[in-house]
């Protein structure tokens, strides 16, 4: 792909992304609402905690996905198709074959856990806990086929298409716990899970044939399995896996320590300070997403210079998101009595806190996809495990000290160290003095 090529695609899925992820920012604000009037403030606290759980079972295509990403941007830099469709190829069939074993795994830890007494959740109030969260497993168990579909259209460099399929499935969730709430009022935490999680499986189903329709040279087949190319997909991917997981130890974990900690109902005023943050989050990486695959292309091309013009110009966008960040801030007080009204308290200083973590989340991000798309991750996935390891014990001290807001003061301690060695590895790979670890 040419400079010119990779630069205006680029351009092209940013302006798309933009419009998509506008279009999720305003599901987002519409669901906090109806979930708080579907459910009431404890329960729909329980629900942002166990959906924060599900992203966990999420994460056990054991990083597949992201292994195929990379591996099919770098086949089609190569205009290699043939190779391209056998890992698609591949990566469907490992993890068709994987997902009953990972499901059983997943529920038995379930089985075995008291999840009442970790999520300090009142058996009288929720009496289908583990019905929910198994029912749920099982369903998300489906979509770890049907989404690699998603990670075939990033390694097009067509991350726009992966957000619209992620917001459909978004809106049809919205739109159904709308009409069952107009149809019977109150909803069980079941029923919101049920409607939560299927929702994105139909759009998976859905833009399955659609796919293949219209992109035959990569239609998978059972015929094209290679199996030199699972050890391949199998180490990048490993590496992306544990990175993912360790990542949502530290991002997500805090739903689940909040509610054992202090109380389920705590957890909404935090999901809402979260979520509003968030849309920054969601901002900047509509802009850093493409970049991504792009650099897979140009460093499979030894395009050094695209990237760091690249890199250059994002510099100047972080800047301006955290000029964005700090006003987001000074008005969020005004915007959370519009949003949910003046019911949920929320502490000022969790805004403050979570405007922090969000900066320096922001600025690792800057050169994580940088990073993660030519490929050398392993530095990254050991400091963000070594992160994740400090990040309980100061979480509770925090929780201890400070409540909430203390939390996420832990939570943006231990992100800066990932922010550093980001910044460092980058540096020294496009200078071209990495060497040891920063190279790996």
């Amino acid at each position: 792909m040419s400079i010119e090529k990779r630069s205006s695609r680029t351009i092209l899925n940013i302006a798309a992304s933009f419009l998509i992820k506008g279009w999720a920012g305003i599901i987002q604000i519409i669901l906090v609402p109806l979930i708080l009037l579907c459910l009431g403030e404890y329960i729909a606290g329980i629900w942002l905690t166990v959906s924060s759980l599900l992203v966990w079972v999420e994460s056990f295509d054991l990083g597949l996905g992201n292994g195929l990403r990379n591996k099919l941007a770098e086949c089609v830099a190569k205009n290699d198709w043939h190779s391209a469709r056998q890992a698609v190829s591949t990566t469907f069939i490992i993890i068709a074959i994987l997902v009953i074993p990972l499901i059983i795994i997943a529920l038995g830890i379930l089985f075995n856990i008291d999840i009442y007494n970790i999520l300090n959740v009142d058996r009288t109030i929720v009496s289908d806990l583990h019905t929910t969260i198994t029912a749920t497993i099982i369903v998300i168990g489906f979509t770890f086929i049907l989404k690699i579909v998603g990670n075939i259209y990033l390694g097009l460099q067509l991350p726009a298409i992966n957000n619209l399929l992620v917001v459909l499935g978004q809106s049809l969730a919205a739109l159904g716990l709308y009409i069952f709430h107009l149809y019977f009022g109150t909803l069980t935490l079941l029923q919101v899970a049920l409607i939560s999680t299927i929702a994105p499986v139909m759009v998976y189903t859905c833009a399955y044939p659609i796919t293949f329709h219209f992109y035959k040279s990569l239609r998978p087949s059972w015929h094209l399995f290679e199996k030199k190319m699972v050890n391949e997909l199998f180490t990048k991917g490993m590496q992306f896996f544990v990175l993912q997981v360790a990542g949502i130890i530290l991002f997500l974990s805090s739903n689940v320590l909040i509610s054992s900690l202090l109380s389920p109902a705590e957890v909404t005023p935090y999901q809402i300070v979260y979520r509003y943050f968030s849309f920054a989050t969601m901002l900047f990486g509509i802009l850093v997403t493409p970049l991504w695959t792009a650099a897979t292309d140009a460093y499979t091309k030894q395009d050094f210079v695209w990237i760091r013009n690249v890199t250059k110009r994002m510099k100047y966008c972080f800047l301006l998101f955290v000029i964005l960040i700090i006003i987001m801030s000074q008005v969020a007080p005004y915007i959370y009595r519009i949003w949910v009204g003046e019911n949920v308290f929320i502490n000022p200083a969790l805004t403050f806190m979570m405007s922090v973590y969000t900066i320096i989340l922001i600025y690792s991000l800057y050169f994580a996809h940088i990073l993660f798309g030519i490929g050398h991750i392993r530095l990254q996935m050991y400091v963000t495990l070594a992160e994740a390891v400090v990040f309980f014990p100061l979480a509770i001290i925090g929780a201890k000290v400070g409540g909430t807001p203390g939390i996420v003061a832990a939570l943006s301690f231990v992100n800066i160290f990932c922010a550093v060695t980001n910044t460092i590895q980058y540096k020294k790979i496009i200078t071209g003095t990495a060497s040891g670890i920063w190279i790996k």
